[in-house]
């Protein structure tokens, strides 16, 4: 945000801009993206459309959200391992952002960390409804 406030003050009243303010800005929010993403997984607010499960027994219920949390583990094991590798490649390790002169490797590590991070809320989760104990928030 003050980034944007800045780059505008300097564009629009000092007629001089700063010309690595707005990628800057898209990789501040390719960041807040998949960090929001994992604390709104960790704080149990993502959107959900709960119909047909407010319809069902709450043994059947827990049993979903077990399968629920053990598929979110699932995808992002897989996402870590192929980010991982695609980080690796020369591609990304030759890849230079265009003003900041960043690697973008470091740009694009946000990936498997959020990916980490949700596994690591998930198997939280789990932990907390196999021994009955629900996260007051």
């Amino acid at each position: 945000m003050i980034n944007v406030v800045v780059a505008v003050i300097f564009r629009y009243v000092l007629k001089s801009p700063v010309y690595w303010a707005d990628e800057l800005s898209l990789i501040l929010f390719a960041w807040l993206t998949f960090i929001g993403g994992a604390l709104a997984l960790k704080r149990s607010e993502l959107a959900a459309v709960t119909i047909l499960l407010d319809k069902l027994p709450l043994r059947t219920v827990k049993y979903i959200h077990f399968l629920n949390q053990f598929l979110i583990i699932l995808f992002s094991s897989i996402m870590i391992i192929y980010s991982i590798k695609w980080l690796g490649s020369p591609s990304v390790q030759n890849m230079v952002s265009p003003t900041l002169k960043v690697s973008m490797f470091w740009i694009y590590s946000i990936i498997p960390i959020s990916f980490l991070f949700m596994i690591i809320f998930s198997v939280g989760h789990l932990f907390d409804k196999a021994t009955d104990r629900e996260e007051k928030i």
